[in-house]
């Protein structure tokens, strides 16, 4: 699924839409997005000057958008984030690679696990929790 396709799911428009791409593997259940860092995004020059490195909540973000486009649901919030690690720094040039899969469901939230890969390298991994408002 292109941009276009993604801004049909989500309210989200740029600056704030993260992800390029999505391949849904399968729907409301895994799946994994694309994006590219150009090093032109507007988070790079104030983090941080000099060693321009993107902000972990931002790829908390990148998991998150992923997941709802997976899940076909733009309406959620974002509840909760649990046991996240970041294991390396994703700078301008990289491509991250979002990896989500659906873990468990039920009254309106979703219990997702994320892993973001930058050259098939583990950068970093975590679980949101998404619920309707």
């Amino acid at each position: 699924m292109d941009k276009d396709g993604i801004k049909k799911i989500l309210p989200h428009r740029e600056p704030y839409l993260m992800i390029d791409n999505v391949n849904i593997r399968q729907k409301g259940k895994e799946g994994t997005g694309i994006k590219e860092l150009s090093g032109s995004e507007y988070f790079f020059e104030g983090h941080f000057p000099g060693k321009p490195v993107m902000p972990g909540v931002l790829i908390v973000e990148t998991i998150t958008q992923t997941a709802m486009v997976v899940l076909g649901k733009g309406n959620l919030v974002l509840k909760k984030v649990q046991r996240v690690k970041f294991r390396q720094t994703i700078e301008p040039g990289d491509k991250m690679e979002i990896k989500v899969r659906v873990l468990g469901s039920g009254a309106g939230s979703f219990t997702v696990s994320g892993e973001v890969y930058v050259g098939g390298v583990l950068a970093a991994s975590g679980e949101i929790v998404l619920s309707e408002p």
